[in-house]
């Protein structure tokens, strides 16, 4: 059995002993040899293709939610056999598949019974995300965020002020259709408008996309240091509907902010964004 592991050790919540402890815990589900490779930031999307042309039996990806995501665009739809292990800082997309359960505990998961996966995703301009978007003010939210959680406090402060500013004066005007009707149908003008895919949605399935109608500071910045994962969208002012496509436009015109997967991605004067069945699949656990 050819097993190939790709971790990433400068990634947000993998140990300094990533190495030792990936081998312990594979060698304890009767898998010896494997070739442990450390990720190359610069290189990533080449490396995985690479990897995946090696057509291995077991492929494991270990890293934060940039590294998987692009894991699960470049070789989820090509193999049966890759499994994402929650290595960052947030884990949006681990947490979507496997829950709350560590690493080293999805791993021995799927060694003793793995089941396979499919996921849909949405596109945002073309670029795949698993989880959820967030366009306009939540963008700069989350910089804000990132800072407090490096510790520096006097950069989120900053950054908070100017996220501040914008969730006052972007204007977002989003329009959706529910792949039935084909209408276009309009969500309330806002600086915050978001998708979310699978899982997270009320029905467990398909996209949703929702507006934050009037939001506040406080509101927003729920929505944010959340990630989708609490029921914000039972808050008042916020609209949500089933979807298979968005498109989000600024009324001044320029370019709007966006995140996918807790990964910022290129702005743009206009986001139309998709729904995709099927566009991925990975390894769980039976269990």
């Amino acid at each position: 059995m050819k097993s190939i592991v790709l971790f990433n050790p400068k990634s947000g919540s993998v140990p300094a002993d990533a190495r030792a402890k990936l081998t312990a815990v594979l060698r304890e589900g009767g898998i010896n040899g494997a070739d442990l490779i450390e990720s190359d930031p610069g290189n990533c999307e080449n490396q995985l293709k690479e990897l995946a042309d090696m057509a291995p039996d077991l492929f494991v990806v270990w890293g934060g939610d940039g590294t998987i995501r692009s894991a699960l665009t470049i070789v989820g739809p090509i193999t049966p056999n890759l499994l994402i292990l929650p290595g960052g800082t947030m884990n949006l997309l681990p947490r979507s598949i496997h829950g709350e359960k560590a690493w080293d505990m999805v791993l021995r998961d799927v060694l003793k019974g793995p089941k396979l996966k499919s996921l849909s995703a949405g596109e945002v301009n073309g670029d795949r995300f698993y989880c959820a978007m967030m366009a306009g003010a939540p963008a700069y939210f989350a910089e804000a965020r990132e800072s407090v959680r490096r510790g520096d406090l006097a950069k989120a402060a900053a950054q908070t002020g100017a996220a501040i500013e914008v969730l006052k004066t972007m204007h977002l005007q989003a329009t959706y259709s529910d792949g039935y009707s084909f209408a276009g149908t309009a969500l309330p003008t806002s600086s915050f408008v978001g998708a979310i895919i699978g899982s997270l949605t009320k029905a467990g399935r398909g996209m949703e996309v929702a507006s934050l109608a009037n939001p506040t500071t406080t509101g927003a910045m729920n929505v944010v240091w959340t990630s989708f994962f609490t029921d914000w969208r039972n808050a008042p002012g916020v609209e949500v509907a089933p979807a298979t496509s968005l498109d989000i436009g600024a009324e001044d015109g320029g370019d709007i902010p966006v995140i996918a997967d807790g990964e910022h991605m290129q702005p743009a004067p206009h986001l139309h964004v998709t729904f995709v069945e099927n566009a991925s699949r990975c390894l769980t656990g039976s269990e």
